[in-house]
């Protein structure tokens, strides 16, 4: 009995330690996973804590303290690369990619990048032929704004005349019974029965026969004469008012007949649109009959859009097309624009006067219209020449006038155009190299022969030098460069993209050349002959337009071209534009840019780039991911980042984490 009582005691002992080893081996999987999964979600976490332990290792006690050596105080520091950030040393030196000083910081500080630039980003030459990345300058090109809009077809209110009835009467005879029919002027079109005008008639022939009968009486005295004079004229006039015309009152006054009915008679040529009478017809005084309009002449009212609105101007030509007639053109010159927008559409009416005189276009008809119009100055050759200002070399007065920003960009229009003084034609001044003004480089390299070496730096273009070295503002190895030598003249510019990605350089300002808008050129007018319908299409000789039959002829125009880039070039934010620019093979800054109305497939530059900027022209929306996210390659994100390298946040570099 006592036997069996301890098997039970021991079986249930037995049991238990059962279940306490089964739960043991249950809850040690679910904790392994808790464990897991806290390491993983706090990772972050331990890594911050665990970089800062092992920075108070390396870092003595009483570290703020009186005590700290040059050691101590120089640890807090680490340099940096402005060009490429990504470069983080510990103790002073030269960038191992580029060769620049590198910048003495706080650990953890900013990056400091230029005036400007919102980010930069270095990538790899297997991402850039990956994506094909291309490169080309900002130069000037033609650019040309198409509106292309649609409009209603609608009569010349100029054009328009309403026949009423003068006085009161009946409808004796319609001479012109149908809608349609094509009037001449002075043309009968209906005769009235009415004793009201029985009774004026009357009135004028007494008021005749007075002012007669004063002439041939020799008792009569000059007043009698003038009374009787001023009758006869007062009674023509109320008839002339009423309609009459001057030929039908001096049959009347030489006939000296009184007409009981009175012809209404058509006072322009045109078609009748309208018949409101018919034979019988009692109509009252004021009772439109008939409404004529001159067709030969029509209004196209087309609906452009406010973002159009700039590209249309009053006396601009317009081209009119329409379903019924496939493949015609007609036309046109915008005459007026409408004062107000509508809130429906958000759109405003733009009238064009379009000539008709085959009478194709309807009254209603709808059209399709295209305006164009180029984005730069443009007009007759001798004009625009003398009203231009920037042709004018820019001397060291005016340039003293201009502030930083607008001396950058006369620099720049000097270099870029050939029309600028050319220095090396000036009396010669010692030049100390490297330079350290603009006017120092400009003069250095016009003194160059075509095709010559020298060395510039990529940072700050103003210093150039015969000798390789180093940047003296920046520490910057110069980079080698060849002086471009100067094109021969041609008919044709060159397209865009060969060689380096440069454009091809365009004549000098004056030749007569043909001008194509999608091609770069250096120079900032063009000039040749074209019609007002194809402005942009400059020939080298005079004649008459041939490229879409208008039949114009041509004339010496003379138009400017504008800074641009191409639209794949742009990355819009939504509220921001930027485009990136190479400032080293492989390097590339953010800038943020003001952009003009896009006219077809490029956009004018207002601000943010100069001329010869190395912007991404393709594979830009690449670069701009590869710095958001990648931001140790970026250095600074873009991402809330002001319009200057001062306002941009940090950046974590690979290798050389910031921890807290």
């Amino acid at each position: 009995m006592m036997k069996t009582e301890n098997d039970h005691n021991h079986g249930i002992a037995r049991k238990i330690l059962f279940f306490l080893k089964f739960l043991e081996i249950r809850l040690r999987f679910v904790l392994i996973l808790l464990i897991t999964a806290l390491v993983v979600g706090y990772w972050d976490n331990i890594q911050n804590y665990y970089e800062r332990w092992q920075r108070n290792r390396a870092t003595p006690a009483g570290h703020a303290h009186e005590g700290e050596t040059a050691a101590q105080i120089q640890s807090e520091f680490e340099y940096t690369c402005a060009m490429h950030p990504f470069v983080v040393r510990d103790h002073p030196g030269k960038c191992p990619i580029c060769g620049m000083d590198l910048i003495k910081r706080k650990k953890g500080a900013q990056v400091q990048l230029p005036e400007g630039t919102l980010a930069r980003v270095q990538v790899s030459p297997e991402r850039i032929m990956q994506a094909g990345v291309q490169i080309e300058p900002v130069a000037y090109r033609l650019l040309m704004r198409a509106v292309r809009t649609y409009g209603v077809i609608e009569t010349d209110e100029t054009r328009v005349a309403k026949i009423v009835a003068r006085f009161p009467g009946r409808i004796d005879e319609l001479m012109v019974n149908s809608v349609g029919l094509v009037v001449k002027k002075g043309e009968p079109l209906a005769r009235i029965y009415s004793p009201k005008f029985l009774a004026a008639t009357q009135e004028y022939l007494q008021a005749v026969k007075a002012e007669r009968q004063a002439n041939m009486d020799s008792q009569a005295s000059a007043d009698d004469k003038r009374r009787a004079g001023q009758l006869a004229e007062f009674a023509r006039q109320r008839l002339l008012l009423a309609g009459f015309t001057t030929e039908q009152l001096n049959g009347i006054r030489e006939q000296g007949k009184v007409s009981e009915s009175v012809t209404l008679n058509s006072p322009l040529a045109g078609t009748v649109l309208e018949k409101n009478a018919l034979p019988g017809q009692m109509v009252e005084e004021g009772s439109t009959l008939y409404t004529i309009a001159d067709l030969s002449t029509v209004w196209v009212q087309a609906l452009t859009i406010e973002s159009d609105l700039s590209a249309v101007n009053v006396g601009m030509p317009v081209e009119v097309t329409s379903v019924s007639w496939p493949g015609e053109i007609f036309y046109g010159t915008v005459d007026f624009i409408y004062p107000t927008v509508d809130l429906q559409n958000r759109s405003v009416k733009v009238r064009v006067v379009v000539a008709n005189p085959a009478g194709k276009l309807k009254p209603g008809m709808y059209v399709m219209a295209v305006m164009r119009s180029p984005v730069g100055r443009y007009g007759d050759a001798d004009k625009v020449a003398k009203d231009t200002k920037k042709d004018l070399p820019i001397t060291e007065a005016k340039m003293a006038e201009m502030g930083a920003g607008e001396k950058t960009n006369a620099h720049a229009a000097m270099k870029m155009d050939s029309s600028a003084p050319d220095l090396s034609k000036q009396p010669s001044k010692p030049v100390k190299l490297p330079t350290e003004t603009q006017a120092d480089a400009d003069a250095f390299l016009a003194r160059l022969a075509p095709g010559a070496e020298y060395y510039h730096c990529t940072m700050d273009p103003e210093v150039v030098s015969d000798k390789p070295g180093d940047c003296p503002k920046c520490g910057m190895h110069l980079a080698k460069a060849n002086k471009e030598r100067k094109p021969e003249p041609q008919g044709h510019e060159g397209p865009a993209g060969q060689g380096q990605g440069r454009p091809a350089a365009g004549p000098p300002v004056g030749q007569l050349v043909a001008a194509r808008a999608d091609q770069p050129s250096t120079e900032q007018w063009a000039e040749g002959y074209s019609c007002e319908m194809h402005p942009d299409e400059l020939s080298d000789k005079p004649g008459v337009c041939s490229i879409c039959g208008c039949g114009m002829k041509l004339k010496k125009m003379r138009i400017e071209r504008v800074p641009s880039i191409p639209e794949s070039a742009v990355v819009d934010t939504g509220t921001r534009q930027i485009v990136y620019v190479e400032s080293q093979p492989g390097v590339y800054d953010a800038r943020e840019v003001k952009l003009g109305a896009r006219a077809g497939a490029f956009y004018p530059v207002l601000s943010g780039l100069k001329l010869g900027d190395k912007i991404v022209a393709r594979g830009s929306f690449l670069i701009d991911a590869e710095a958001r996210l990648n931001p140790a390659t970026a250095g600074v994100g873009t991402e809330g980042a002001g319009s200057t390298g001062g306002e941009n946040k940090p950046a974590e570099h690979a290798g050389h984490p910031h921890g807290g």
